[in-house]
């Protein structure tokens, strides 16, 4: 598994947003400034995680994002699924990926453990039990 950019800033954006659950909406310009990211890029990543539900936008005066749920229920592994990220550690256990070992890898199924564990950690962490820290 490697991290886009895209999957980067989405991670930024959102910890952004539950962190500053009180101060109301927060534009996706306040945000790219903040970090010096790009705002089209940031701004498109939010319109993704909206179409997700994950984030709510508001138009106009005092408009921004803010995060659509309580922190608690938004995990790691629910944010990166939301920005289309593979969260396959290898090819091999790519739906749809084809190996030429796949029959006979002796690794395969150790990788498939250490892939499920994986998820299961990125969808227990919570972004309420990141901000503790």
């Amino acid at each position: 598994m490697h991290l886009t950019k895209k999957a980067s800033y989405g991670l930024v954006a959102v910890f952004e947003l539950a962190g500053n659950m009180t101060a109301g909406p927060l534009s996706a310009g306040a945000i790219a400034e903040k970090y010096a990211l790009p705002v089209p890029f940031v701004e498109k990543i939010l319109h993704q995680l909206g179409r997700s539900h994950l984030v709510e936008s508001r138009q106009g005066r005092g408009g921004g994002y803010t995060l659509a749920c309580d922190p608690e229920a938004v995990s790691v592994r629910c944010i990166l699924e939301a920005l289309g990220e593979s969260l396959d550690l290898v090819d091999c256990l790519a739906s749809g990926e084809t190996c030429r070992l796949a029959g006979i890898c002796p690794t395969r199924p150790a990788w498939r453990k250490i892939d499920q564990r994986f998820k299961d950690l990125l969808g227990s962490l919570s972004l309420r039990d990141l901000l503790a820290e």
